[in-house]
């Protein structure tokens, strides 16, 4: 009798960690508490190495991330789809550029924020776009040059 009371102890212990667990993991993916985001489209020649899920920052702070990455078949420029929450206000004549956290971190959108009165909304095409730097690329011209 004693072994199945502490069996039944154990299994209950491990089930209410199991639910737990879940709940604490599904907060952090943002399951329960969604955030309000709007879409920004940007292109660019050279995208470096952005991938989907990288950060978009303004001023360091992170305020969204890359949605999706395509090619544009007609130009064969890279199109990126960050997602920015809602609160955000950004100016239309902002600068978009593909930055790095160091030599070896991953790639980010930093946003500039611009002057102008006029605001990007839900899909908009982002106009000053700046490319990602390369360090091979800046080497080759220091050497080679």
């Amino acid at each position: 009798m004693n072994k199945i009371n502490l069996e039944f102890v154990i299994g209950l212990l491990i089930l209410i960690l199991s639910v737990i667990s879940i709940f604490y993991y599904s907060s952090k993916i943002n399951f329960f508490n969604k955030i309000e985001t709007f879409q920004i489209n940007s292109s660019f020649f050279d995208i470096g190495n952005t991938s989907i899920g990288n950060d978009v920052k303004i001023n360091g702070v992170k305020v969204g991330e890359v949605l999706n990455i395509r090619l544009d078949q007609e130009t064969y420029m890279a199109i990126i789809t960050s997602s920015v929450k809602n609160s955000i206000k950004i100016p239309d004549d902002s600068v978009f550029k593909i930055s790095n956290n160091g030599f070896i971190g991953p790639s980010y959108i930093e946003i500039q924020l611009g002057n102008s009165e006029e605001l990007l909304k839900n899909n908009d095409y982002s106009v000053n776009n700046i490319d990602a730097v390369s360090l091979e690329e800046i080497i080759n011209n220091f050497i080679f040059d």
